[in-house]
């Protein structure tokens, strides 16, 4: 994998925004929740979306406080996508994971 640059925020939620099939408006095709039903909350529903935003791409878990946030070039959304596949922290963290003597 490449190194990525360092993160420092996008526009997400706030310019542009993804739209599901389904009519589910989120923030982009990586941070698809929370989302809003545009089906029934109509294009006023998208009003809603800076503020997801802005919850989401703060830093969480155990990612507060974390003393490489500044050069991690990691969203938080895909942050979450990864430890819910379980990847390897290696995969989207400056910090390794303790290897284990064999």
């Amino acid at each position: 994998m490449r190194k990525r640059k360092t993160f420092t925020g996008c526009n997400a939620g706030h310019t542009f925004f993804h739209v599901n099939p389904f009519g589910k408006a989120s923030i982009c095709k990586v941070g698809r929740e929370p989302n809003i039903d545009l089906i029934t909350e109509g294009v006023e529903g998208l009003r809603g979306l800076g503020a997801i935003a802005d919850s989401l791409l703060l830093r969480q878990g155990g990612c507060t406080g974390c003393e490489l946030q500044g050069t991690c070039g990691t969203c938080m959304p895909l942050v979450q996508l990864y430890r819910k596949a379980k990847a390897p922290l290696a995969t989207y963290c400056q910090h390794r994971e303790k290897e284990t003597p064999t």
